[in-house]
């Protein structure tokens, strides 16, 4: 039950929705190949250390969230 200080409820737009689970979805693969491409080179490699499983992820990462600034401050 909605109480009288919690004002108009607000509609979702659906394009809206889709635009951002859509972003969602991206930011995952991206992820998922760096880390992937990482331990693919390491497996070739034969390294004690995942030395390119952990840097492809974080370069992962970060282009994720770059990505995700850049999608999200456009207006």
């Amino acid at each position: 039950m909605r109480g009288p200080d919690q004002g108009p409820r607000r509609r979702i737009d659906p394009a809206a929705f889709m635009r951002l689970s859509g972003l969602g979805l991206t930011m995952m693969a991206v992820v998922l190949v760096f880390t992937f491409a990482g331990r693919w080179i390491d497996g070739l490699l034969n390294w004690r250390v995942p030395v390119f499983t952990i840097v492809l992820a974080l370069a992962g990462i970060a282009g994720a969230i770059r990505y995700l600034i850049k999608e999200t401050s456009r207006k």
